[in-house]
């Protein structure tokens, strides 16, 4: 297990909150620090990355429970510079895999994963078994939630945190010498945010009811959460996104949505987790933000004068304003 990339999974127990968008994104600024990255559309049954991306590879998942090709045939890589295996939509075999289908699948992933330096999977939404073991199978579980949908995070770490401890209770009856984890830790990732104040007081409410409602009930084990960051709330550009299909950080180059979603990217891929940019990009979303602010105050304002102007404006020299 040494030799291989670095595994990311990507899950939430609500749809709707924008994890496979992200999942695309963060794939795609990913990329370009490091060439060998691997999406996963593992949601399986109800896979929808390629119809995000417009891009539909030869062979997908079906094909590997098939029998028909290996985990690494159906690798193809992106125009966006990543690597995808992709899902299928509407497949019941897929939505539900057997024990044996479910340890083929990790195996070949396994494989795979040693020729990527990172392999993001892209779970489906809920917390069934298959979605949570593949969600503990990274290095890294991110939640992803949102402000108003911290419920249904609590319920994604509640589950996840379940598995664990029942994963390494087996692991140490079985194994002599096993030294069991005393904590599982997930990544928490605050989507639809009005602003970035918003997404860590999400994070530290989440942090709470956590610490007060799992981690004082199941001594020895427990929860260490880490706050990966926020995105801001712009369905604008989701919809161009998906109008385009193209990531949202390719759709609008210099957005605060990708401005956040690099941030991110850059955080995962440094060795030492904390994120960063070089002078020119940050100058250059500094200048969009601003100029996306300024828009903003210059309608607001537009819209106040047009308000004055027809409260003091009387209706006879309004309309003969308006005649002439």
């Amino acid at each position: 297990m040494a030799d291989r990339g670095q595994i990311l999974a990507l899950t939430s127990s609500k749809g709707g909150v924008g994890k496979t968008h992200l999942a695309v994104g963060l794939s795609t600024a990913m990329a370009k620090r490091n060439p060998r990255v691997l999406l996963i559309d593992a949601d399986l049954g109800n896979g929808n990355v390629s119809d995000r991306i417009g891009f539909y590879p030869q062979f997908n998942l079906a094909h590997f429970f098939l029998k028909e090709k290996s985990l690494g045939d159906l690798i193809e890589k992106t125009p966006f510079g990543f690597f995808l295996i992709g899902g299928e939509r509407g497949n019941f075999a897929l939505a539900n895999l057997n024990y044996p289908q479910k340890m083929k699948f990790l195996r070949g992933f396994i494989d795979v994963s040693r020729e990527f330096d990172f392999v993001l999977l892209d779970l489906g939404s809920g917390i069934t078994r298959q979605a949570v073991d593949f969600a503990l199978l990274a290095e890294k579980t991110i939640v992803v939630t949102s402000p108003n949908d911290l419920t249904s995070a609590f319920g994604s770490v509640r589950a996840c945190f379940s598995r664990f401890m029942h994963l390494e209770i087996g692991l140490f009856k079985r194994i002599d010498g096993y030294r069991a984890r005393r904590f599982f830790r997930p990544y928490i990732l605050v989507n639809n945010v009005e602003d970035l104040y918003q997404g860590k007081s999400s994070f530290e409410a989440l942090e709470g009811a956590v610490e007060n409602r799992l981690n004082t009930v199941v001594d020895p084990f427990g929860i260490k959460m880490h706050y990966l960051g926020a995105v801001f709330h712009d369905p604008g550009l989701f919809k161009k996104s998906e109008e385009r299909r193209s990531p949202v950080s390719v759709a609008s180059v210099y957005s605060r949505v990708a401005f956040c979603v690099d941030s991110i990217a850059r955080t995962l891929c440094s060795p030492s987790g904390i994120a960063g940019f070089d002078e020119e990009t940050r100058l250059r979303y500094m200048v969009q933000i601003l100029m996306e602010q300024q828009e903003k105050l210059r309608k607001g304002l537009a819209e106040k004068v047009m308000k004055v102007s027809h409260l003091r404006i009387p209706s006879r020299h309004r309309s003969q304003s308006l005649h002439h």
